[in-house]
């Protein structure tokens, strides 16, 4: 497959728009971060002529400056695209710096935050429902199905939220890890709830915004829009991610010790999987549109201060771990590529 792309052009776009537009380091790596980029440009290109990708967008950052971005097949790294289950960590840091504001913690039942809600919406049909914790929506611990129960199409989180509400538990909230998206759909709910706010509005100015970076829910993805309903630019999205950099101050105490000490490794904290190492820890996290035109991303905010964002177009099945075989290649020691365990989503 050949792509239709001039990466030269591209870096300089990339470049210029960063610089002008969103005030990012320009594009063009230099001194030893080059030799990474470079590989990194080459590394996607091949992985997407492996698996039929017809067009991406990638950034690259090393210590929180943006060191890369290229595009290719028409998409630009500057340019907001479909992040799918990307979405889940700015649900996740949404509610992080409520509960950092005092105004929310990681034990409040669903029963007392949503007691609103569930006068306007009707009760839940699992009474289970409502012991369910903050914390347990969020590291999937809910015992909540993967999706709400089916029905006649809906077209906002509104409608989402009924679904769920009709939709019974599979597990006793607190067992085991189960991935839920209704789980953060109802994050979502929460979050609107306790700040009488639209969640897009909301969300964006305390999650995207403290770190530079913009986006919009899409308008057909409106009914999942706290699991997967985001448009972010890979380049703006790379500057997000550093959310979970300790010295980028935008985590308060309360949620970034409660993501430290969560107990396992690898581990689903703050919307993505993370996993301590020697070096320090490192996030990643995957997502796939369920729309008739399939798209993806992929990010891996790696802990020897590199990030790598790569969003696509198709739905190349298989290819996801492939890859974060290659982004973790190239940015580590060939010698000493550690394996990520945790589910792609």
């Amino acid at each position: 497959m050949t792509l239709p792309h001039s990466r030269r052009l591209v870096r300089l776009s990339a470049c210029l728009i960063g610089t002008l537009l969103a005030h990012a380091p320009c594009a063009l790596a230099q001194g030893s971060n080059a030799g990474v980029v470079a590989t990194l440009d080459a590394t996607v290109r091949d992985w997407m002529q492996a698996h039929q990708v017809p067009a991406a967008s990638v950034a690259a950052m090393k210590d929180k400056s943006v060191v890369g971005s290229f595009g290719y097949g028409g998409m630009h790294p500057a340019k907001p695209a479909r992040i799918a289950s990307l979405s889940k960590a700015i649900t996740a840091v949404c509610i992080a710096r409520l509960i950092d504001e005092g105004r929310l913690s990681f034990t409040t039942p669903l029963g007392t935050v949503l007691a609103g809600p569930f006068k306007q919406f009707g009760q839940p049909v699992d009474p289970r429902f409502k012991s369910i914790t903050i914390e347990q929506l969020l590291t999937h611990r809910a015992g909540l199905a993967r999706e709400a129960r089916g029905g006649p199409p809906v077209h906002d989180m509104a409608g989402t939220f009924s679904r769920t509400l009709a939709t019974p538990l599979e597990n006793d909230p607190g067992g085991g890890m189960a991935y839920s998206n209704i789980g953060y759909l109802t994050l979502g709910m929460v979050a609107q709830t306790v700040t009488g706010r639209d969640y897009e509005r909301h969300c964006g100015a305390t999650a995207l915004a403290p770190m530079q970076a913009s986006g919009f829910i899409d308008s057909l993805l409106r009914q999942r829009a706290p699991n997967g309903g985001w448009r972010v630019s890979a380049i703006d999205y790379a500057k997000f991610i550093q959310v979970f950099e300790p010295s980028a101050g935008a985590l308060g105490k309360t949620s970034s010790a409660w993501q430290h000490g969560l107990d396992g490794n690898p581990i689903y904290g703050l919307g993505t999987f993370l996993r301590r190492t020697a070096q320090g820890m490192m996030f990643w996290h995957s997502g796939r549109t369920a729309l008739r035109e399939r798209s993806g991303a992929y990010t891996i905010k790696f802990d020897n201060g590199w990030t790598t964002v790569v969003m696509f177009e198709g739905d190349p099945r298989g290819s996801v771990a492939d890859l974060r075989r290659r982004l973790t290649a190239v940015v580590r020691a060939p010698n000493a590529v550690p394996t990520i365990d945790g589910s792609e989503h």
